[in-house]
């Protein structure tokens, strides 16, 4: 028994010992602070985020745990090392380890504030869709975009200062070679400044149809540099800023109408009292169909072609969805084909009549 005490003695006794004890120690109120602690004050703030009918709030509650953790388990097993520094006599061992850590501790801190940034957008977001402005939602995005660049850039100056070199000297020599790099970024700040122009504008928003220059389809990102447009043809084109703000851009999204024009050919043996009707039957119909804008249409007897008696059709659909659109006007097409046929109207196509005044006689026989 007495061997026993006296083992447990030395073992305490024992410098090192005591330290991997306080070590241990360290760790585990880190897991206890991870696994209870921090997850027990999120859980009651998904709680709070759920009933608050914002996307942010969630946003933050679901990202943010995971680098608060690590930044506690981390900083838990960097204490736990130091520890052991006058134990450990390899300056070159703890020189690692500080930068190291220091490393991973920046890291983590710049996936927190990358957090806090998209959860700011999130609502920002929220905000503009509540305004209904494109301005707003734009600028959410450009908000984002450079608070995470500004933060990227100071985290990397912050990491070198604090690894031995010295930010003063890299900014110098970056003066130094300011003209090179202001050529060289001529474009990039062109485009930039185009980005800025769009913003403040507006011609044109996320999920717009437009078509700048020959690029046609839907907006699904604007950046820095470029906006990327997808084609009908389902291919991603990026379009440099500075052109689309130096071009004109024809938004298509925002009509509210779309117009049908056709001239309908009308064989010429019809008598004059037909046409007369078949101009009155298209306008009725015109004005008689709910889908079509009737307070102004045309419907005019408008050229005398070579094969056919033209008349135009001017009119405007109630939508500017396209697939709506072509159901209207292909309505419009039948009515009318429907109409002509109870007239008793044909439709002309084209072709050439040949008209003989007198048949060549031969041997005093006209020839058949």
């Amino acid at each position: 028994m007495l061997n026993k005490l006296s083992f447990l003695q030395d073992l305490v006794g024992n410098t090192l010992i005591r330290k991997a004890m306080v070590a241990f120690l360290i760790l585990l109120i880190a897991f206890l602070v991870k696994r209870l602690v921090i997850a027990r004050l999120f859980s009651i703030f998904t709680r709070f985020s759920s009933s608050s009918g914002t996307k942010s709030d969630d946003y933050l509650v679901d990202k943010i745990p995971g680098p608060i953790g690590a930044l506690v388990i981390i900083t838990a097993l960097y204490m736990s090392v130091n520890l052991f520094r006058a134990d450990i006599s390899s300056l070159l061992f703890f020189k690692v380890v500080n930068n190291f850590y220091l490393a991973i501790f920046v890291y983590l801190l710049v996936r927190i504030l990358f957090v806090l940034i998209e959860s700011f957008s999130v609502f920002l977001q929220e905000w503009s869709e509540k305004r209904q402005s494109p301005v707003d939602d734009q600028l959410a995005i450009i908000i984002r975009k450079s608070l995470k660049v500004l933060v990227a850039v100071l985290a990397v100056l912050f990491l070198v200062q604090n690894l031995g070199y010295s930010v003063s000297g890299l900014v110098a020599s970056l003066g130094l070679g300011g003209l090179t790099v202001a050529l060289a970024a001529k474009d990039t700040v062109s485009n930039f400044f185009g980005s800025v122009i769009i913003i403040v504008d507006s011609p044109f928003k996320v999920g717009d149809w437009i078509k700048t220059g020959d690029v046609e389809g839907v907006v699904e990102e604007i950046g820095f540099r470029s906006t990327k447009i997808r084609t009908f043809e389902k291919s991603l084109v990026s379009v440099p800023n500075f052109a689309i703000a130096n071009q004109s851009v024809e938004n298509f999204s925002l009509r509210n109408r779309r117009r049908i024009r056709f001239s309908l050919g009308i064989e010429y043996r019809t008598p004059v009292g037909k046409i007369e009707s078949v101009l009155g039957n298209v306008r009725k119909l015109i004005e008689e169909n709910t889908s079509i804008h009737n307070e102004f249409y045309l419907v005019n007897l408008n050229r005398l072609a070579d094969s056919a008696l033209e008349i135009f059709v001017y009119c405007f659909t109630t939508t500017s969805v396209w697939k709506d659109y072509l159901e209207i006007q292909e309505g419009l097409y039948l009515d009318i084909l429907k109409m002509l046929e109870r007239e008793g109207v044909g439709v002309a196509f084209p072709s050439q009549s040949l008209y003989i005044e007198k048949m060549p006689e031969i041997d005093g026989r006209a020839k058949k």
